[in-house]
């Protein structure tokens, strides 16, 4: 009698459970190669940024391009006449273009308008001075030379404070002139007497400008360092004599609360009156502001006693100072 054949099934998954791999075969192994090609071209194309090794940029130290200030003598301007200058003429619109195009074209434009390259980043953006409405202080002459004088708050508007008085005029005219004829028939506001008038009690003009002159800080810086080398000589010698031992509780109260000795004895001894005063005011003075005169702030915790000990310790190095 003939055997019956077997017949097995085509996938045997129990024993694919047991070796996985025999369902790929020879496949697998260009399926890993594959995916490593692709992860291999993935690196190879990563920005800088994408392989996070951008490197960082140090800033230069500010200070060693930003220009000091320059030498100035003093200068005594000469009084203005608010009445006489309120009225434009030739020569003060002439004037006063130039002021335009070196101060104020930047940001408001060759021709007003407010478009100028410095203040495409503006907000609120330059005014257009063809245009008569909207502006902060008022556009009569009074009202523009206060705006040259304090600037406007909140916005890239800086005060002009530094131009000498006619200057300022010169300037206001021109720039009214670019609203002389708006679109709206409308001419310029102008100024009252009594608005002029109180221009002039304001600030003055009558009277003429007297400006200061100035010095590099630079220059202003080293004067200073010369003048009070000496002092910060004695300073340093009355610190090391500080530590004297005999001097007993008072410099164990000082060594406890104080930060900065130098700092303390420049301010006590040496800015103040010929003495202490009282313990009372030395008192108040310290706990007034302990941190700023060089103390700790656990100073203001000592006791009637201890307040006593440093007052009489401070006088005695105030004794040595001579």
């Amino acid at each position: 009698m003939d055997k019956k054949p077997e017949f097995k099934d085509e996938v045997d998954f129990r024993e694919l459970l047991r070796k996985p791999w025999k369902l790929f075969g020879y496949s697998y192994i260009y399926f890993l190669l594959v995916l490593t090609a692709l992860g291999i071209s993935y690196m190879e194309n990563l920005t800088v940024i994408g392989k996070n090794s951008v490197i960082p940029t140090v800033l230069g130290d500010s200070s060693s391009f930003v220009q000091d200030i320059p030498y100035e003598s003093p200068k005594a301007l000469p009084p203005v006449d608010v009445m006489k200058v309120a009225k434009p003429t030739p020569d003060l619109m002439e004037k006063g273009r130039e002021l335009f195009r070196a101060n104020c074209s930047s940001c408001h434009g060759d021709n007003g308008l407010g478009d100028g390259p410095a203040g495409v980043t503006l907000n609120p953006k330059p005014r257009n001075f063809h245009s008569l409405a909207g502006w902060t202080s008022g556009s009569k002459i009074s009202q523009i030379y206060k705006t040259l004088q304090d600037g406007v708050p909140g916005t890239g508007m800086a005060p002009f404070n530094y131009m000498p008085p006619l200057d300022r005029f010169e300037l206001i005219h021109f720039v009214r002139s670019f609203a002389t004829r708006p679109v709206n028939g409308a001419g310029q506001p102008t100024d009252t007497p009594e608005e002029l008038e109180g221009l002039e009690t304001t600030y003055q003009l009558s009277k003429g400008v007297n400006t200061p002159g100035q010095i590099p800080v630079r220059k202003a810086t080293q004067i200073i360092e010369r003048e009070t080398a000496p002092a910060v000589a004695r300073v340093s010698e009355l610190v090391k004599s500080s530590g004297d031992p005999r001097s007993g509780t008072g410099l164990e109260i000082f060594d406890r609360v104080a930060r900065d000795k130098s700092k303390i004895l420049a301010g006590l001894l040496y800015n103040s009156s010929s003495s202490l005063g009282s313990l009372d005011r030395f008192i108040k003075a310290v706990t007034g502001s302990p941190i700023q005169l060089g103390f700790k702030a656990e100073v203001v915790q000592l006791t009637p006693s201890e307040w006593t000990a440093l007052y009489q310790f401070m006088n005695e190095l105030k004794a040595r100072r001579g």
